[in-house]
């Protein structure tokens, strides 16, 4: 059975209204319409891939969508997003009901991810991590309860539902104390000496949940998405062991990540994972940074790969302002303020 494709980069932002109608800001809407054509890269036989055209025809062919109907397989799933496939004609009963998109919606939260880590570290036995300083913080209490602990050292906060670095602030409180905590929910966590940024990515079906590689990735100074690596999956290792004071860590980390990952999703969720991690200096592992439940550009860096593309055709998969690129070895969105029909 197929699939039917869509590219909408602003999923955290839906997420974070929670509304079946929402319009993203402009230039995230730009995005969508100029990277409409990039779920061609991971498409397989039988999929359709839906474009800025065919989202705007006011239905699709309706006798397309019946129980055997290719199923619907956005970026990522929200209510904004089940209502605009509805709109196409496509049947709720191919789509993740509204009161499991409420689940889904929390298990991206990051108030769930602070909990996830909590029991990870209390159920893991695995050597070669950092401390578990992850916490969500709902008031002042819970503010100055953390910084009475860990407070002396640089850390980090983050919207309970953003992406790619936005919505972080990095605060540093050596010699001084940040006035009282104001705002809305966020996680908190201590900002380390990062050697390296990678992910482990995973798949959960109506059966089992499966690990599916590594990815290895870089970002900007303010945190950011930057680019994925193309390497097999044995350099992707190597590039990881490389920097670790424990070279055993990484097997044991796929199987903890695994086991609870079926205790938490299984049943629950199915979709991709991936779950962010760092090596900071030292030799250490952050295990769990981030925790993305949809497609990410880590997956997508895996299927470039096994094709063996080498280039990206910029008026095939891009469009005015985004396009994506391969370039020495490196897959990322790239973006040009002149429109490149004026260039």
């Amino acid at each position: 059975m197929g699939r039917i494709l869509l590219f909408n980069p602003s999923h955290e932002m839906a997420l974070a209204t929670n509304a079946a109608q929402y319009t993203p800001p402009k230039q995230i809407q730009q995005m969508e319409a100029d990277l409409c054509r990039l779920p061609l890269l991971w498409a397989e036989e039988g999929d359709i891939v839906l474009t800025s055209t065919s989202t705007k025809t006011s239905t699709l062919h309706s006798s397309l969508f019946t129980l055997n109907s290719p199923l619907p397989a956005p970026w990522g799933w929200n209510k904004s997003v089940r209502n605009r496939f509805l709109r196409l004609g496509i049947a709720p009963s191919l789509m993740p009901s509204e009161q499991q998109l409420d689940c889904w919606r929390s298990f991206a939260s990051r108030a769930w991810a602070a909990d996830y880590c909590d029991v990870f570290y209390r159920k893991c036995e695995v050597d070669g991590l950092v401390p578990n300083h992850v916490a969500f913080i709902r008031s002042n209490i819970d503010y100055e309860v953390w910084l009475s602990k860990y407070g002396s050292v640089p850390f980090i906060v983050k919207a309970e539902y953003s992406s790619s670095g936005r919505g972080n602030r990095v605060f540093n409180v050596q010699g001084s104390r940040v006035q009282e905590f104001k705002s809305s929910p966020q996680l908190i966590d201590t900002f380390y000496d990062k050697m390296l940024d990678f992910a482990m990515e995973f798949v959960v079906t109506k059966q089992a949940v499966q690990y599916i590689g590594l990815s290895v990735f870089e970002t900007s100074p303010e945190g950011r998405y930057a680019f994925n690596y193309l390497r097999s999956q044995q350099e992707l290792r190597e590039m990881i062991v490389s920097q670790l004071l424990d070279v055993n860590v990484l097997d044991d980390l796929i199987a903890q990540h695994l086991q609870l990952l079926t205790d938490r999703l299984l049943g629950q969720y199915e979709g991709i994972v991936g779950i962010d991690m760092m090596v900071v200096r030292g030799g250490l592992i952050h295990p769990c940074v981030e925790i993305n439940l949809r497609m990410n550009m880590g997956v997508v860096a895996m299927k470039l790969y096994e094709k063996g593309l080498t280039s990206l055709s910029r008026s095939l998969y891009g469009g005015q302002f985004f396009y994506p690129v391969i370039e020495d070895g490196k897959f990322f969105i790239a973006y040009t303020p002149t429109p490149i029909s004026a260039q």
